[in-house]
């Protein structure tokens, strides 16, 4: 036999040994054929029990529905009359009765340009015009499609489109991107340009004042009033001009003057009774503070304003042209109250309640109910049940005998499955520990267990305890708490708080917990602070740079309040009012969370904020305490267990009590919706789940079969090897030997082998 791999079997012995290595290792290979065997048995049984981890995983999602704070709190909204409104609702919407009379519905202002002869040629001309106070620049090159491309462009709340009403008239039609009065769409031209109100026709006529108040008129609303005007708009040229209040001159710069310096230039012209002033107002359309001058007289000034300044103000502005759909808001009345919306989708009147208005239908009554869910409350107990029964039948089937044939499934006698849904069906038809009564039970409330150990539902059963008690049948699934002291709320638990007994945790608190608050050292009486004043908030609320915010000259301390209070940034941490003609700060929260300092570019005086140059610090304290005499964590109003606690683990009540001491008991409970979403949890952790470890278990072995069948194979080939060299040893023996014989035959006389006569 040769090395290149190719055997020529018995060819010296005539014997086939190839056929025989073959036979002989056949039964070498018995034993990896056997972990083969056991191979496929562990994956069957790794498959297995993936599907019933997954099965598990579906009992906590159908759990977790009803263990939610709002899973025995949903309510449905119905409207008499859907097309005119209808209601929808989520968490915390109350049941009751409304009468609705919708009167008018919000409109999307809309407004179109003078007809124009075509929308791909240019209208050869050129300037900038302002839309929404954003500046939009048009070139002589422009056509009606590029000039509404760079509307677009500008992001003014205003989508721009081109309509051909026929083969020579486009209009140019511009709407607004929301409903309501306070977004209809603001157009003027800059300077002595005459783009908006000539050449594009969009507006037209005498100046009006746009935005009337009390005795006067109110400005746009600007990002702030430090920076010049020309840039908070875009003009690529500010203008410099004047114009008229009751007929005296106000020089001003758009490319110098902020909205502060303007107020202060028209408080400095002396114009008989009028005044000027820049306050913090709340975007109505955004929300975010903004900046707004407001200039007032003894009766409403008069203003003339040939140069387009008071109108790229806000002051004053032509009426469109062409309106096409008028801004409105969404005028209706709930329960005999008269109510206006900006829009037509109504979020904010009724707690967890949307209401979506339809058509006018003035007098006519539309009566929107909202009441208790109890079929869809009802129907998630339904598919709780039902991911309980599909678990138990997966591990039924996956853990069959048959008798007749002696099969079994790939489950059979496995203790770890078999003890994974023992601990389901005990906590589904077992005691509730720390409940009891007529309510304790599921069995009590038509959920019970069968003869095929499958749970049934008596919906009729169901549905009578959900409307006698909806509350009773939500301790027997939820985890819940009840206290005795209104001061005291439960909030929530965590799987290793434990149910107490029939007399509760006794709830101790040695401090109550305080807001943040400090008020400044000296008390405003006088506005004649010439310089803006900065304010420098820190805290951990506010990150690693902490927040500013510049206050205006000349402020009143009504005003510098109403800054703080307008400013998105410390809106959401700190509120201001004035205590005696003195500002004062307070903390939106409880706790030491929301503590705080501050700090002014300016010592402390009689015509600013009053804070001074020197640090003052605002301290909030965490509420203190003990739940069933053992440590208790307090964040701001919240009282947690603490980790480690032998029962109250987790249990995180909120103490908005106004005394300390003893303050009654919590009652706290675990239904078996909790329970089975901690027992589930506990079964499929990804990391230390009993069902994910004995997967990654059987999968190890798996590994490990393999690797015992890969040197099983080495050895055998070797083995393979070994034979192949014997028995071509042996050939080569048996040829030589023939060999031998021959050559010994052909050295004596054939007489030497005939036998005797």
């Amino acid at each position: 036999m040769g090395t290149s791999g190719i055997n020529f079997s018995g060819v010296g012995s005539g014997i086939d040994t190839e056929s025989i290595i073959d036979q002989l290792m056949k039964l070498h290979e018995r034993p990896i054929t056997a972990l083969q065997t056991r191979q496929s048995e562990l994956k069957r049984q790794q498959i297995a029990v993936s599907q019933v981890s997954g099965l598990v995983s579906a009992l906590q999602a159908a759990a977790g529905t009803l263990d939610a704070a709002s899973g025995f709190s949903l309510v449905s909204g119905t409207s008499s009359d859907p097309s005119a409104a209808t209601i929808t609702t989520a968490a915390g919407a109350q049941p009751g009765a409304h009468a609705l009379k919708v009167l008018e519905l919000a409109q999307t202002h809309r407004i179109g340009s003078t007809p124009q002869a075509s929308q791909t040629d240019p209208l050869g001309v050129s300037g900038q015009i302002l839309v929404n106070d954003k500046a939009v620049s048009i070139g002589a090159s422009d056509t009606l499609q590029t000039i509404a491309a760079s509307i677009n462009a500008a992001n003014a709340g205003v989508a721009a489109s081109v309509v051909s009403t026929s083969a020579t008239a486009n209009v140019l039609v511009l709407s607004s991107t929301r409903s309501g009065a306070a977004s209809a769409v603001r157009v003027s031209d800059v300077g002595a340009g005459t783009l908006a109100s000539g050449a594009l026709g969009l507006v037209g006529g005498a100046a009006v004042i746009a935005d009337p108040v009390g005795n006067g008129a109110a400005s746009a609303l600007f990002a702030d009033s430090a920076t010049s005007i020309g840039t908070l708009l875009g003009l690529a040229s500010p203008q410099a001009g004047t114009f008229q209040i009751d007929g005296v001159d106000v020089s001003v710069d758009f490319g110098t003057d902020s909205l502060s310096m303007i107020a202060a230039r028209i408080s400095a012209a002396g114009i008989a009774g009028v005044t000027a002033s820049v306050a913090a107002v709340k975007d109505p359309v955004s929300g975010i503070g903004k900046m707004q001058l407001t200039i007032t007289g003894a009766s409403t000034p008069t203003f003339t304003d040939s140069q387009n300044l008071l109108a790229n103000l806000g002051i004053v502005g032509q009426n469109p042209t062409n309106e096409l759909v008028a801004a409105r808001d969404a005028s209706f009345e709930l329960d005999g109250l008269a109510i206006t919306r900006d829009s037509n989708t109504v979020t904010d009147v009724l707690a967890g309640a949307t209401l979506n208005l339809l058509k006018d239908t003035g007098a006519p009554t539309t009566q929107l109910t909202v009441s208790a869910d109890l079929e869809t409350i009802q129907s998630n107990v339904g598919r709780f049940v039902d991911a309980y029964n599909q678990l138990a039948s997966a591990v039924g089937n996956l853990s069959v005998f048959d008798p007749q044939t002696l099969s079994t499934g790939p489950l059979f006698g496995d203790v770890t499955i078999q003890n994974t849904l023992n601990v389901a069906t005990d906590i589904l038809t077992g005691a509730i520990p720390g409940l009891t009564g007529s309510t304790s039970l599921l069995s009590q409330i038509g959920i019970k267990l069968d003869e095929t150990g499958q749970l049934r539902v008596d919906d009729a059963a169901l549905a009578a305890a959900l409307s006698k008690d909806t509350g009773a049948v939500a301790r027997i699934f939820q985890a819940s708490g009840v206290t005795t002291d209104t001061g005291v709320s439960f909030i929530s638990s965590t799987d290793k708080t434990q149910p107490g007994g029939s007399g509760g945790y006794a709830v101790a608190v040695t401090r109550l917990a305080t807001r943040a608050s400090l008020t400044a050292g000296m008390a405003h009486t006088a506005d004649d602070n010439p310089d803006v004043e900065v304010l420098n908030f820190e805290g951990e609320q506010f990150g690693a740079s902490g927040h500013t915010i510049v206050l205006r000259a000349n402020s009143t301390i009504d005003d510098i309040a109403s800054q703080i209070n307008a400013d998105a940034g410390l809106a959401k941490y700190v509120t201001a009012t004035v205590a005696g003609g003195s500002l004062a700060l307070t903390a939106t929260d409880y706790g030491s969370a929301y503590s705080f300092s501050v700090r002014s570019t300016q010592p402390a005086a009689a015509n600013n904020s009053g804070i001074g140059n020197t640090e003052v610090q605002a301290q909030g304290l965490d509420v203190a305490g003990t739940i069933n005499g053992e440590v208790a964590t307090g964040k701001g109003q919240y009282l947690t267990g603490a980790s480690g606690n032998a029962t109250t683990d987790g249990l995180q009540l909120r103490i908005t009590s106004t005394t300390t001491g003893s303050l009654g008991t919590v009652s706290y409970t675990r239904g078996v919706a909790r329970q089975t979403r901690d027992f589930a949890q506990t079964a499929t952790d990804y990391v230390a789940g009993t069902l994910t470890k004995y997967s990654n278990d059987i999968g190890e072995q798996v590994s490990a079969i393999d690797d015992d069948i890969a040197a099983m194979r080495e050895r055998l080939a070797a083995e393979k090897t070994r034979l192949r060299r014997l028995f071509a040893a042996m050939d080569s023996a048996v040829a030589n030997i023939k060999a031998a014989g021959s050559g010994l035959s052909g050295l004596m006389p054939a007489s030497a082998f005939t036998s005797p006569q």
